[in-house]
């Protein structure tokens, strides 16, 4: 995978502002004993990035003249009331180094118990890890088929060779919870909702 950039040698908001309406957007790329690199990058091959890549941790090979550099795209900034891309962060890949990143969970087949009324919960869509990015899958695939209710899987159940998992062993990554769990949850967030201002008939009868 290959993104052509362009070196960029002004920052600042109306540098930034220019690249945009041109169909460019800054980025910044990091790493380990690297000085920071502040480049271009067209807008549109980065909206085909992230399709490409759904959020998984693949290597990108950034090229410009005099400029080849392995990269992780770490992180996406969006106009919070438009959400276009603004800004990108890239992060330098070396050799043999160990890198921290969130790799997305994918969840596989149908829990068992959610034939007879349970309900799947995933408590975490992503998990942190560190390795080296040979070893990082794109993804962790988490087979839910036979999950019963009242059955998790937890942090000590996922398997990754060579990578560390960021989180505590015991931590719940995906479980079935009954339906009358969830019937509790609704009633009791109905009760708050209905359940009157502490003091509020009083105030109404003084005034």
């Amino acid at each position: 995978m290959e993104l052509e950039v362009k070196i960029r040698e002004k920052t600042g908001k109306e540098t930034s502002k220019k690249l945009r309406k041109s169909g460019w957007i800054p980025a910044v790329v990091y790493g380990a004993n690297e000085e920071n690199l502040h480049i271009s990058v067209p807008l549109k091959e980065i909206h085909e990035l992230i399709k490409e890549t759904h959020g998984e941790a693949k290597v990108i090979k950034l090229k410009a003249e005099n400029l080849e550099k392995d990269v992780l795209l770490k992180h996406v900034d969006r106009d919070p009331v438009t959400g276009e891309i603004i800004h990108v962060d890239f992060q330098i890949i070396h050799k043999g180094e160990e890198i921290h990143i969130d790799v997305p969970v994918e969840i596989q087949g149908i829990a068992k118990g959610t034939k007879v009324g349970g309900i799947l919960e995933v408590l975490r869509w992503h998990i942190p890890v560190r390795g080296e990015i040979s070893k990082i899958p794109p993804h962790i695939t988490i087979d839910v088929t036979n999950l019963d209710i009242h059955d998790s899987i937890h942090v000590k159940d996922l398997k990754i060779e060579g990578v560390k998992i960021l989180l505590n062993p015991e931590e719940t990554i995906v479980t079935v919870i009954p339906p009358k769990r969830m019937e509790e949850v609704k009633a009791e967030a109905a009760a708050e909702e209905a359940q009157p201002v502490e003091g509020g008939e009083e105030e109404k009868e003084e005034k």
